[in-house]
């Protein structure tokens, strides 16, 4: 198994789950798409912490999509906890949460759909994708989550299998207004038994913050069937968690314009 990430013991000790194994990255360029590995440098994580990390960035035509840093590995962090059985992962990027996923012994297939080829082979290439340990449980696709053919090109590679847990994270920004409608569509064609998107608890602590209501397991519960995703069992460590990244934004504090212009730079950032 490879060696889990630095802040893995704190993360797990505070909220029962932690972080997970990163695959290695070497630079690759294809087309638009290139992959570097950056020196270490400082960086935020996706609670009111920092790191000193080396990193593999994703960009196209120069702008970042993605990166392997600490605020993507603690964001993703509970949708690796969740899952298991056959997992849909809706957006491939450097591979990251698929090969976390597919690394996990209670799991055993992920599929994984991405609409760019260039993505696929250039995560292929970058990460020597055949040589994982876990290979042979991951299938991908060329798709679009979005499209009315999605659910047929899934059931088509799980053999129509029950899903287990959907996670969606095809958005370059977050929290996206956009996520949670779109993740509840990919949920009405898949039919999980649990789904999640990247960013959830963030947009979360900012809709109980605009209703003035407390962010509590009632609230959490309440905002997500609004949304029409069903959620997985929620721990009382999640929910601090959802409390955690909603402080490390200002939602613990009265909304001014000041606060609401520093969590704006620091999702716009977020993936730099």
């Amino acid at each position: 198994m490879p060696a889990l990430p630095p802040h893995h013991a704190s993360l797990l000790a505070t909220y029962g789950f932690g972080l997970f194994p990163l695959p290695s990255y070497r630079p690759v360029e294809l087309g638009d798409w290139r992959v570097r590995v950056h020196l270490p440098s400082r960086g935020d994580g996706y609670l009111a912490t920092q790191a000193l990390e080396s990193r593999a960035v994703l960009t196209r035509a120069g702008k970042v999509w993605m990166c392997t840093g600490l605020l993507e590995q603690e964001s993703h962090a509970w949708h690796v906890h969740c899952a298991r059985g056959t997992v849909v992962v809706a957006g491939l990027g450097l591979g990251m949460y698929a090969y976390a996923a597919a690394m996990k012994p209670e799991v055993e297939h992920v599929i994984v759909a991405d609409l760019s080829p260039e993505i696929i082979a250039l995560m292929q290439a970058s990460t020597d994708f055949e040589r994982w340990p876990c290979r042979e449980k991951l299938t991908l696709i060329e798709a679009d989550a979005l499209s009315e053919d999605f659910a047929r090109r899934v059931a088509e590679a799980c053999s129509g299998q029950t899903i287990d847990y959907l996670y969606a994270d095809i958005w370059p920004n977050f929290p996206a207004d956009e996520a949670p409608a779109q993740t509840a569509a990919m949920v009405r064609r898949l039919q999980p038994k649990a789904a999640g998107w990247w960013g959830q608890e963030l947009a979360l602590a900012y809709a109980c913050r605009a209703r003035g209501v407390p962010l509590d397991a009632d609230a959490l519960a309440a905002w997500f069937a609004e949304q029409g995703v069903p959620l997985p069992p929620v721990s009382a460590g999640y929910v601090d968690f959802c409390r955690a990244v909603g402080a490390a934004y200002g939602c613990d504090r009265p909304p001014s314009p000041w606060a609401r212009m520093s969590a704006r730079i620091k999702a716009w950032t977020a993936r730099r």
